[in-house]
């Protein structure tokens, strides 16, 4: 299943740090981790870190399925509010999600600490703005909560909005602990880490999921790997029977611009709105914005090129309501596929498929900051620690 089209930006920026071979053949480790996106990268850093022998294998290439259309947003805030989660799930579990995604969040930033600068890690505070009138009291309910529990986070009446940023919104909500990310670099970068510490990689390697045995898998060429616990880090490439329930497969469509000279609004905010589908934007190091939205559920993806221009033309324009003086052109447009789930929270835990097998799938629009936060729960997981995010999202929930 191809996960792009049209002209992705991230993977234009930088040459593969390292090539890997493919497997060719038997091995075994402690940790087979299939998928070398963003999950699966994460996932063998924090397993390699606590002394696991980690395998990664990818079918294609390290960081270039779905992670290389990553807008690179990274905020702890989820496309689902918290006052959301309180009546889908419960106040106490709601909570306990989003402290994981703000734990999660930091980590992040610990993570991108001991990086080079080519990652492209930068501390951003967010804009949530309301849409329209009839969505500032839903934002209002959200951020009494984000207070309630001591969550980083402020409310912004239209006057100071636009005061402080010059945007004319009713309302919006600024949250910080939050970055933006080179996200291609950044899985490059986290890569060589691993390395380092003993991960070993094989690309053009695709896994026969249908060969699983008792801690044994076969490759499509025949290969066989056996190991102490398997991580299902795939991303949006395949929806698992366990998961079809719950979880679906959708598309957005997103751009990025040639370089401004200046900046366009204060402290290069990263920004986002209540309604659905939302609009969302951020700047680049090199001054460029990165956008999208207009999510479509399909998982049919545009191949005409004109289609997707169209709408990241369409995106831009969103942008430019807000900002009239972005005087800026397309440099690249693409459209990709995306999970999402029904009850907004991601799947991560105890696959059906078998003994020691897991599960990692950041649905939904927080798939790095879940990445994150999922690896810690595996490796809890795997070494019997009890996690107390755990039963939240997990796959059998």
């Amino acid at each position: 299943m191809a996960l792009t089209t049209g002209e992705t930006f991230w993977d234009k920026t930088a040459e593969a740090a390292r090539t890997f071979p493919p497997l060719q053949q038997n091995v075994h480790t402690d940790v087979l981790v299939i998928g070398g996106g963003m999950s699966g990268t994460l996932t063998a850093h924090v397993l390699a870190k606590a002394g696991k022998q980690v395998t990664v294998i990818d079918r294609g290439a390290v960081g270039e399925g779905s992670s290389s259309a990553n807008t690179g947003l990274l905020q702890y805030a989820s496309d689902t509010m918290l006052s959301e989660f309180v009546d889908r799930i419960g106040e106490k579990d709601a909570v306990l999600f989003y402290r994981m995604c703000l734990e999660a969040m930091d980590e992040l930033t610990e993570l991108a600490g001991e990086l080079p600068d080519t990652a492209e890690y930068r501390l951003r505070d967010s804009i949530y703005y309301a849409s329209s009138e009839e969505d500032v009291d839903k934002l209002k309910r959200e951020y009494s909560y984000l207070k309630k529990y001591d969550f980083p986070a402020e409310y912004l009446s239209h006057a100071a909005l636009q005061a402080e940023y010059g945007v004319d919104k009713p309302a919006a909500i600024r949250t910080w602990h939050d970055a933006e990310v080179n996200p291609y670099r950044f899985i490059q970068a986290v890569t060589e880490k691993n390395v380092q510490l003993g991960v070993s990689y094989y690309e053009q390697t695709e896994a026969d999921l249908h060969s699983l045995e008792d801690h044994m898998i076969h490759t499509a060429a025949g290969n066989r790997i056996s190991y102490g616990a398997m991580v299902l880090a795939t991303g949006y490439g395949t929806v698992f029977e366990e998961i079809a329930h719950l979880a679906s497969i959708t598309q957005t469509f997103a751009l990025a611009t040639e370089p401004l000279e200046e900046p366009l609004w204060t402290d290069r905010v990263m920004v986002w709105e209540t309604k659905k589908p939302y609009l969302y934007f951020r700047t680049t190091k090199d001054g460029r914005i990165i956008a999208g939205g207009l999510d479509e559920k399909s998982d049919a993806l545009h191949e005409d090129p004109s289609v997707i221009r169209s709408k990241a033309e369409e995106i831009l324009k969103e942008v430019q309501d807000i900002f009239p003086q972005a005087d800026v052109k397309i440099a690249a447009a693409w459209n990709s596929l995306f999970g999402v789930s029904r009850d907004g929270l991601p799947f991560i835990g105890p696959s059906q498929s078998g003994a020691d097998v897991y599960c990692l799938l950041g649905y939904e629009g927080n798939g790095t900051c879940y990445s994150m936060a999922g690896a810690k729960i595996i490796l809890d997981l795997i070494d019997g620690v009890t996690n107390e995010y755990a039963a939240i999202v997990d796959p059998g929930r």
